[in-house]
């Protein structure tokens, strides 16, 4: 379970992932990618058009990265965005659930045509 996360019945964690927590899983699965394509940083950082201390960065999670390079990395790692973000836990239902209640349009939406 992540770290500061609080047990709210027998399986369901209430936590908010952080961007720290985000990123170093991100990082993981992208240098485990690597590794499985048996590239080196360097080789990897050239395909994308990054410095090769980057990668380095990104694999520590210490780098927040832009979307258009998580698009190049998932393509020149030859893996699917979706496997690069396994293991994210899904947000808190419960919450999720409050806060769009809280902030729901208070009228209905205009009718166009």
């Amino acid at each position: 379970m992540f770290a500061g996360c609080q047990q709210r019945s027998v399986s369901i964690p209430l936590c908010v992932v952080t961007d720290k927590q985000i990123l170093r899983l991100i990082g993981q699965r992208i240098r485990e990618a690597r590794l499985r394509g048996n590239l080196t940083q360097e080789c990897l950082a050239e395909l994308v058009g990054v410095h090769w201390k980057t990668i380095g960065h990104i694999e520590r999670g210490s780098y927040p990265i832009a979307l258009t390079t998580f698009a190049l990395l998932s393509q020149f790692l030859e893996t699917s965005p979706n496997r690069l973000l396994d293991g994210l836990r899904p947000p808190d239902p419960e919450r999720t659930a409050r806060i769009k209640k809280a902030l729901a349009r208070k009228r209905a939406p205009r009718k166009t045509g």
